[in-house]
Protein backbone atom coordinates (compact mmCIF):
# COMPACT_ATOMS: atom_id res chain seq x y z
CA UNK A 1 0.00 0.00 0.00
CA UNK A 2 1.56 3.42 -0.98
CA UNK A 3 2.10 6.18 1.45
CA UNK A 4 -0.30 8.92 1.51
CA UNK A 5 0.94 11.54 -0.92
CA UNK A 6 2.17 14.46 0.40
CA UNK A 7 4.77 17.69 -0.88
CA UNK A 8 7.82 16.18 0.03
CA UNK A 9 7.20 13.03 -2.38
CA UNK A 10 6.08 15.42 -4.94
CA UNK A 11 9.04 17.11 -4.66
CA UNK A 12 11.02 14.28 -4.78
CA UNK A 13 9.57 13.00 -7.83
CA UNK A 14 10.27 16.87 -9.20
CA UNK A 15 13.85 15.69 -8.98
CA UNK A 16 13.57 12.60 -10.62
CA UNK A 17 12.15 14.11 -13.48
CA UNK A 18 15.12 16.97 -13.20
CA UNK A 19 17.79 14.18 -13.40
CA UNK A 20 15.47 12.90 -16.49
CA UNK A 21 15.87 15.69 -18.44
CA UNK A 22 18.99 17.52 -17.17
CA UNK A 23 21.13 16.80 -20.23
CA UNK A 24 18.53 18.03 -22.99
CA UNK A 25 16.98 14.74 -23.79
CA UNK A 26 14.76 12.27 -22.20
CA UNK A 27 15.94 8.78 -23.81
CA UNK A 28 13.73 6.02 -23.84
CA UNK A 29 16.05 4.07 -21.51
CA UNK A 30 15.73 6.78 -19.03
CA UNK A 31 11.80 6.19 -18.81
CA UNK A 32 12.03 2.15 -19.48
CA UNK A 33 14.36 2.34 -16.24
CA UNK A 34 11.58 4.25 -14.38
CA UNK A 35 9.09 1.82 -14.68
CA UNK A 36 11.44 -1.57 -14.47
CA UNK A 37 12.78 0.07 -10.69
CA UNK A 38 9.94 1.07 -9.77
CA UNK A 39 10.74 4.60 -9.23
CA UNK A 40 7.39 6.04 -8.62
CA UNK A 41 6.11 3.31 -5.88
CA UNK A 42 9.57 3.39 -4.53
CA UNK A 43 9.01 7.65 -3.92
CA UNK A 44 5.68 6.55 -3.08
CA UNK A 45 3.44 8.46 -5.20
CA UNK A 46 1.43 7.34 -8.00
CA UNK A 47 2.76 7.05 -11.68
CA UNK A 48 0.48 9.41 -13.00
CA UNK A 49 2.05 11.97 -10.81
CA UNK A 50 5.29 11.54 -11.90
CA UNK A 51 4.49 11.49 -15.69
CA UNK A 52 2.92 14.69 -14.86
CA UNK A 53 5.46 16.27 -13.44
CA UNK A 54 7.52 15.14 -16.31
CA UNK A 55 5.17 17.30 -18.87
CA UNK A 56 4.65 20.09 -16.47
CA UNK A 57 8.77 20.57 -16.50
CA UNK A 58 9.04 20.29 -20.52
CA UNK A 59 5.89 22.69 -20.36
CA UNK A 60 7.79 24.97 -18.56
CA UNK A 61 10.75 24.90 -20.43
CA UNK A 62 8.88 25.59 -23.54
CA UNK A 63 6.95 28.67 -22.02
CA UNK A 64 10.19 30.63 -21.26
CA UNK A 65 9.62 34.32 -21.78
CA UNK A 66 12.58 34.68 -24.33
CA UNK A 67 15.23 33.87 -21.72
CA UNK A 68 18.19 31.72 -22.82
CA UNK A 69 17.28 28.01 -21.93
CA UNK A 70 18.73 26.55 -19.02
CA UNK A 71 17.34 22.80 -18.75
CA UNK A 72 19.23 22.65 -15.40
CA UNK A 73 19.19 26.04 -12.97
CA UNK A 74 20.78 25.12 -9.57
CA UNK A 75 19.21 27.72 -7.60
CA UNK A 76 15.53 26.43 -8.15
CA UNK A 77 16.94 22.88 -7.82
CA UNK A 78 18.66 23.80 -4.06
CA UNK A 79 14.68 25.42 -3.45
CA UNK A 80 13.76 22.28 -3.97
CA UNK A 81 16.42 19.44 -2.45
CA UNK A 82 16.04 21.74 0.51
CA UNK A 83 12.16 21.05 0.50
CA UNK A 84 13.03 17.41 1.04
CA UNK A 85 13.86 17.38 4.52
CA UNK A 86 13.44 13.04 5.71
CA UNK A 87 16.17 11.19 5.67
CA UNK A 88 15.06 8.34 3.82
CA UNK A 89 12.72 10.01 1.33
CA UNK A 90 16.68 11.91 0.28
CA UNK A 91 18.33 8.67 0.37
CA UNK A 92 15.42 7.48 -1.95
CA UNK A 93 15.72 10.02 -4.46
CA UNK A 94 19.44 10.10 -4.52
CA UNK A 95 18.81 6.21 -5.89
CA UNK A 96 16.63 7.12 -8.24
CA UNK A 97 18.65 9.17 -9.64
CA UNK A 98 21.86 7.40 -10.08
CA UNK A 99 19.50 5.00 -11.51
CA UNK A 100 18.18 7.24 -13.71
CA UNK A 101 21.42 8.76 -15.02
CA UNK A 102 22.77 5.16 -15.50
CA UNK A 103 20.12 4.09 -17.61
CA UNK A 104 21.08 4.90 -20.86
CA UNK A 105 24.75 3.46 -20.33
CA UNK A 106 26.45 7.13 -19.54
CA UNK A 107 26.15 9.55 -17.23
CA UNK A 108 26.43 13.21 -18.78
CA UNK A 109 27.88 15.98 -17.19
CA UNK A 110 24.40 17.61 -16.35
CA UNK A 111 23.37 14.67 -14.71
CA UNK A 112 26.36 14.00 -12.22
CA UNK A 113 26.35 17.89 -11.72
CA UNK A 114 22.90 17.58 -10.29
CA UNK A 115 23.44 14.20 -8.44
CA UNK A 116 26.80 15.58 -6.71
CA UNK A 117 24.58 18.96 -6.06
CA UNK A 118 21.81 16.53 -4.22
CA UNK A 119 24.65 14.13 -2.30
CA UNK A 120 26.38 17.53 -1.37
CA UNK A 121 23.52 19.60 -0.20
CA UNK A 122 21.92 16.30 1.56
CA UNK A 123 25.28 15.19 3.29
CA UNK A 124 25.44 12.20 1.57
CA UNK A 125 28.16 9.91 -0.45
CA UNK A 126 27.86 7.65 -2.99
CA UNK A 127 28.10 4.39 -0.65
CA UNK A 128 25.05 6.38 1.51
CA UNK A 129 23.24 5.76 -1.87
CA UNK A 130 24.35 2.33 -3.50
Amino acid sequence: MPLPLDSEREIAARLVVLTLIADGELASREVEALERHHIAELLGVPGDVLVGAVAAHCQGLLARDGSPLRVLDLEQTERLLDSVRDPALRITTCRAMLVLSKADGRITLPEQTLLRHALTRWGLTLEDVS
